[in-house]
């Protein structure tokens, strides 16, 4: 299974070229897997927990690195879930990182904004507050205590030599 994100034209902006299942509804991003991009290819050297949901206007990036957990949050389409896990990207991300909450790439959705579609602007506008919201008061998925457990899971899935999976 990949994940898949596209520019609003329908050209790849970025593949996960292989995740894995994990017990907390969302995918596991092993240290190591290629990730495509404009750019070339790159990789994390932590693991990483995506998480996604049917109607949701974002996506979640748990960052689980060695000394803290960090948050990378793209704002998007809501994601089709099959036989891979794909979205269209609208620029914004919302990231928390070493305790600090900035938003990415506004200069970017300001660029585009006027060639999406109205509600994917305004569905993006209102997401990105609620996604700082949450991020503010600790809401899932960012408790810490939801953290520790995926740390939990994926010691246990390493221990195990590969996926935990039910």
């Amino acid at each position: 299974m990949r994940l898949i994100s596209l520019r609003p034209d329908g050209s790849r902006h970025r593949v996960w070229s292989s995740v894995e299942p994990g017990r907390f509804g969302g995918w596991w991003v092993p240290p190591g897997t290629p990730v495509l991009d404009a750019g070339g290819a790159w990789s994390s050297p932590y693991p990483v927990a995506a998480l996604a949901w049917p109607r949701a206007w974002f996506q979640v990036f748990v960052l689980l690195k060695p000394d803290r957990t960090d948050y990378y949050v793209n704002i998007c389409t809501p994601p089709a879930l099959g036989a891979d896990v794909v979205w269209i990207d609208l620029d914004l991300d919302v990231r928390l990182e070493a305790g600090r909450l900035w938003i990415a790439d506004e200069e970017e959705f300001l660029r585009r904004r006027d060639t999406y579609p109205p509600a994917w602007r305004a569905a993006a506008e209102h997401t990105v507050l609620a996604v700082e919201r949450a991020m503010r008061s600790g809401a899932y998925p960012f408790r810490p205590s939801f953290a520790e457990a995926l740390r939990a899971e994926w010691a246990a899935r390493s221990s195990a030599g590969g996926p935990v999976v039910g």
